[in-house]
């Protein structure tokens, strides 16, 4: 689909047959991919990968729920909240805090806890505070109901190393990307990683205070950590999730454009957000309200049912 006829979507009143459809085929992608776990009957634990604003909580979270529709039990964790803290993180060669290596997380207790979990016993989990950006123990204790799944999310959650105590039959492996995107300059479609820079610099102002020059000069470290240590294990994924949603951009747009606007008046010669600003300037808007409060879109503009 061209940007061309996603906005007839918008201009004919179709969008929401277009929302629902979409959000139907991922709600569809999921069931299926839970099918294939249970039926196995072997798996203990998903290990569910993606890079940076590709929409790796929701998923887990929706996965949990279409395992439960096949009556299994599952609990969601997440790498983010294992990292060892500033004092602890490891910093790159220039000397700055390296939020994007595999030695931001507390290996050794995640896989702790997570052998705990599968041998039943109940565990205080780890909890993260981003805004002291430190950790602490969860004040009540959590357990694994008998033969529940362990859906561990996270950029590094394909990485062996979180995985190595867990026996190979017990793990199923999951790496998400936003695949589907629109048609944007004649035959090109946007890339799913500028889908995710979309998605990032939206989050980052509104649930991290961050303006958009910090999205912007981080980016590059974001991707170059995607690079070296998520892409190494994504040819080991079981299955692959496409997050992308064809109509997303309309929805995006009055969250970003504004941002990108504020970026390239204090940064005139950035192609970057020129491009997109020129590619955002041919997209009709939607209604927010109309995406529905599970969907993936709401981890980034806000207004989630679900529980992060």
């Amino acid at each position: 689909m061209d940007i061309d006829e996603l906005n007839a979507y918008v201009e004919s009143g179709q969008i929401d047959e277009l929302i629902r459809v979409s959000e139907a085929r991922q709600c569809k992608a999921l069931s299926k991919i839970a099918d294939t776990i249970t039926d196995d009957g072997r798996k203990r634990i998903v290990l569910l990968a993606g890079g940076s604003s590709s929409g790796k909580t929701t998923t887990a979270h929706r996965l949990a729920t279409q395992l439960r529709v096949n009556e299994v039990e599952a609990m969601h964790l997440s790498t983010d909240d294992y990292f060892v803290g500033d004092a602890r993180n490891p910093r790159d060669e220039n000397g700055e805090l390296d939020y994007e290596s595999v030695e931001c997380v507390d290996i050794g207790r995640l896989t702790s806890d997570i052998a705990a979990l599968m041998r039943g016993e109940s565990v205080h989990l780890r909890q993260f505070n981003f805004a002291a950006h430190d950790g602490f123990d969860s004040p009540s204790t959590t357990s694994l109901p008998e033969g529940g799944i362990v859906i561990l999310e996270g950029i590094h959650a394909l990485n062996p190393r979180l995985s190595a105590e867990i026996a190979e039959e017990a793990k199923f492996r999951l790496y998400i990307e936003p695949t589907t995107q629109p048609v944007v300059f004649a035959t090109t479609k946007l890339l799913p990683v500028d889908a995710r820079f979309l998605r990032r610099i939206v989050r980052d102002n509104r649930y991290r205070k961050m303006s958009p020059a910090d999205t912007f000069r981080m980016w590059p470290k974001v991707v170059a950590g995607e690079e070296k240590w998520i892409m190494p294990f994504r040819k080991y994924a079981d299955a692959e999730f496409d997050s992308g949603l064809i109509y997303e951009l309309t929805v995006l747009k009055p969250f970003v454009a504004g941002l990108l606007q504020m970026y390239l008046l204090q940064n005139p010669q950035c192609d970057k957000a020129r491009t997109l600003l020129s590619l955002l300037a041919g997209v009709c808007e939607t209604d927010p309200l109309k995406v529905p409060g599970d969907s993936i879109l709401r981890e980034t503009i806000g207004g989630s049912q679900l529980d992060y």
